[in-house]
């Protein structure tokens, strides 16, 4: 068995495979949200969270006899003047990427996953809780990449200060996202746009009214946009609280970044000029173990 560990800015998340095969036995995905309110520097209560979660990882690692694991950070940590504090007190070696590193494995995950993407023109993204990575794609081949350094954490901490948000709040989140995503040309046509990580999934079960999340079902799903602005409707007339209720399948510690979420896929589907996103659980995750393992 071999393992790999994704550190972001909202959860921390663990695969763990067979290395013949490459098959996924066990997916988790915990909250620390070592972003939260941060200004630069990583908060004590969210580096506990996130060393108690690591700690666990690595019980369950051994509990599998796993021979092999890679572990990564991404935006939280890299851009934390005070990374050290949790890099050093973690029993794990762990590796601090660049954005256009995690674009790099989170391509390679997209494609472990929707093979036909290795034969059409397609566009991905991947909205985490610091950072956005972009790649533009023909077939296997990425033509350009780049990452947008705002993500869902940063956007509801800097524009969300009431929960729920009001309609102002999220339209100027979209707004600066959108003028950060456009310092980047985009001179590419493609047929398909692909969503990953835990705001598109997460949309994607809550437009299937799924109790408990299923990663078939959420696998290649067609979210439209009428469906993620009916989604943020709803969304903005309750409070957090209100949101797990309402959707059971909203993992606790993420009630309050869907909104904002919601209002950036919509943003990239303008952008972009779709009406549309294909989900993949196919992430970061997957392209690190098709990389070093497989």
């Amino acid at each position: 068995m071999i393992a790999a560990i994704d550190i972001g800015t909202n959860t921390i998340r663990l695969a763990i495979a067979d290395e013949k095969t490459c098959k996924i036995i066990l997916r988790l995905s915990k909250i620390a949200r070592l972003g939260k309110g941060s200004n630069g520097y990583l908060q004590e209560e969210n580096i506990q969270k996130a060393l108690d979660i690591l700690n666990y990882y690595e019980s369950l690692m051994n509990h599998y006899n796993c021979t092999q694991y890679v572990a990564v950070a991404t935006s939280a940590i890299r851009e934390a003047k005070n990374k050290n504090a949790l890099l050093d007190k973690a029993n794990l070696n762990i590796e601090v990427i660049d954005g256009l590193k995690e674009a790099s494995f989170s391509q390679k995950g997209i494609l472990f996953v929707l093979e036909h993407l290795k034969k059409e023109r397609w566009a991905g993204f991947d909205l985490g809780g610091g950072s956005c990575e972009f790649m533009l794609c023909d077939k296997t081949r990425i033509v350009k990449s780049f990452s947008v350094k705002l993500g869902v954490v940063k956007l509801l901490e800097q524009f969300c200060p009431t929960d729920p948000p009001t309609k102002e709040n999220l339209r100027l989140a979209g707004l600066e996202f959108k003028s950060k995503l456009l310092q980047n040309p985009i001179d590419f046509e493609f047929d398909y746009l692909i969503g990953n990580a835990g705001t598109v999934t997460s949309l994607c079960a809550m437009d299937l009214n799924l109790k408990k999340y299923d990663y078939d079902k959420c696998e290649n799903y067609r979210l439209c946009k009428n469906n993620v602005e009916r989604l943020l409707e709803e969304m903005i007339s309750m409070d957090g609280i209100s949101r797990l209720k309402r959707y059971p399948v909203l993992e606790e510690g993420r009630e309050d970044v869907i909104v904002v979420g919601a209002k950036v896929v919509l943003t990239i589907m303008e952008i972009f000029n779709k009406d549309c996103v294909y989900t993949t659980n196919g992430s970061l995750l997957e392209g690190l173990i098709v990389e070093h393992f497989c």
